[in-house]
């Protein structure tokens, strides 16, 4: 075909019918244009699709680690929610009235898990971080939904400097109580060792340090702290943001199934 065409050339050249050949060579070009333009779109619909592909990988991997994600929030949510009905519990054990009819093996049930516990929430983010990392964010097309992810990552971060506050006032209250009170008394009471064994704080009693001024201040402040987290800007965001974000990825993951 190509030596057809090259005879075909050189025919018209020898003809002087330099007209028709200047027609013939635009026409060679415009077909050599249109054979370069077919060939890159038929590049550009291979690539589509393998991104596409790795769309959807990425989709199903982020199903799976948001899925996770959700139960581990509503866990920390209810842990939390828990936490803060046992502080106004506590809080109660101020008013010398209450604290004279609590037994002292109730105290010890209700400071066990303040003091030996922390307020906390850890999201599984490997397959997230992989993603921004590696810069394949853009492969996701939703824009919403890149946002969401890439806000997720800011919204952990704020997370863990609460959390820290939290973490520091909960350590003040165990330091305080190391100092006034018996933790073995309160470990004793639920069971965690032989309450046979000898004790040198055996006759502290955990009722005294309802007297303390400071601790009563941590223990407000942790209250607070405690609750904040169960809030629209913490735990109840972050569960709300889980939500939308596995809707997003329903719903491409519905868009990418022709792929």
């Amino acid at each position: 075909m190509i030596t057809l065409f090259r005879r075909f050339r050189q025919r018209l050249l020898t003809e002087n019918k330099f007209s028709r050949y200047l027609i013939y060579a635009i026409g060679e070009i415009i077909l050599v244009v249109i054979g370069i333009l077919i060939a890159l779109g038929i590049n550009n619909n291979n690539n589509f699709n393998a991104q596409r592909k790795i769309e959807r990988e990425y989709l199903t991997s982020l199903q799976s680690e948001f899925e996770i994600n959700l139960q581990k929030i509503n866990t920390s949510i209810n842990v939390n929610e828990q936490r803060v009905q046992t502080l106004e519990k506590v809080l109660t054990l101020f008013n010398d009235n209450v604290l004279d009819t609590i037994r002292p093996q109730t105290i010890s049930q209700l400071l066990g898990p303040i003091l030996g516990s922390d307020i906390q929430y850890v999201p599984a983010t490997g397959v997230l971080n992989d993603i921004i990392s590696s810069g394949k964010l853009n492969l996701i097309l939703n824009k919403n939904l890149r946002k969401d992810l890439a806000s997720f990552e800011s919204t952990i971060n704020y997370l863990s400097t609460q959390l820290n506050d939290a973490d520091f006032t909960q350590r003040k209250l165990t330091s305080l109580f190391f100092k006034n009170g018996s933790a073995k008394t309160i470990v004793m009471d639920l069971k965690m060792i032989d309450s046979e064994l000898q004790s040198i704080s055996a006759k502290t009693n955990n009722k005294d340090i309802f007297t303390s001024i400071e601790f009563e201040n941590y223990l407000v402040d942790y209250y607070l702290l405690a609750k904040a987290t169960n809030g629209p800007r913490l735990f109840s965001g972050i569960k709300s943001q889980i939500e939308n974000i596995l809707k997003e990825v329903e719903h491409e993951l519905e868009n990418t199934e022709s792929y």
